[in-house]
């Protein structure tokens, strides 16, 4: 398990790493600040805590933040200040946990794992994931990264139907039969076609690919450092 502390600049906060990463929690901190904009390292994170060592708040506000780009981790609050209306506010702004010292870190460990286990089971039905790429299938829109990518129904279909699929390769005639009408009218190139905008649009921008052709067979859906196109 993997998760991303996010503090205000100059606090020491190795200890609170040390303890986690001693409970298997793999832990990275990030320095954050009111005009520092949250960046793609924390999507591959299980879980984001927002730590306070004083009465100040400001860095609730990443709260907002973290959901208003869709982040699907579960972020709780470590307080330190001791301040029990902090508690009522972290919750108003949508913290899924909190956490007041003095910390017991095997429970704290214990509770934080349970939280992304919860967290997971009420996205479990809406959301398909593959590598760094997210795709709601309730509201019907892909993030990838920090990025949402607006998609037109068929490409939202195939990409879909590649995540279901993903490291099997798929020819075309089977991509037909699930995204298009088996009675529709259709160029010989279509699947071609919209596997080429698709790729555009959530391949191109980004390092590693996703959709892989096998020539004169179909297409392949899986990360690799290099794609043969």
């Amino acid at each position: 398990m993997e998760a991303i502390i996010l503090h205000l600049p100059g606090k020491r906060i190795g200890k609170i790493i040390g303890k986690l990463q001693n409970e298997n929690i793999k832990t990275k901190s990030i320095i954050w600040t009111p005009e520092k904009s949250l960046n793609g390292n924390i999507v591959n994170a299980n879980m984001v805590l927002l730590h306070l060592t004083s009465p100040e708040r400001n860095i609730l506000s990443a709260l907002p933040d973290l959901r208003k780009k869709k982040y699907l981790m579960p972020v709780a609050v470590l307080d330190e200040s001791e301040n029990m209306e902090t508690k009522k506010i972290a919750f108003d702004m949508s913290a899924d946990g909190y956490f007041s010292k003095p910390f017991s870190y095997i429970k704290l460990a214990t509770e934080l794992k349970h939280l992304v286990c919860r967290k997971a089971v009420q996205h479990a039905q809406r959301w398909l994931k593959a590598c760094n790429l997210w795709l709601n299938l309730e509201n019907r829109f892909v993030r990838r990264e920090d990025q949402i990518i607006p998609l037109r129904n068929k490409e939202f279909s195939l990409l879909e139907y590649f995540i279901i699929n993903r490291g099997k390769i798929l020819t075309r005639n089977s991509i037909l039969e699930y995204v298009w009408d088996r009675n529709a009218n259709f160029a010989s190139n279509t699947v071609d076609v919209h596997v080429n905008r698709l790729r555009r649009k959530i391949d191109d921008p980004f390092h590693d690919k996703l959709i892989h052709t096998v020539y004169c067979v179909g297409y392949i859906f899986d990360k690799r450092k290099k794609s043969g196109k």
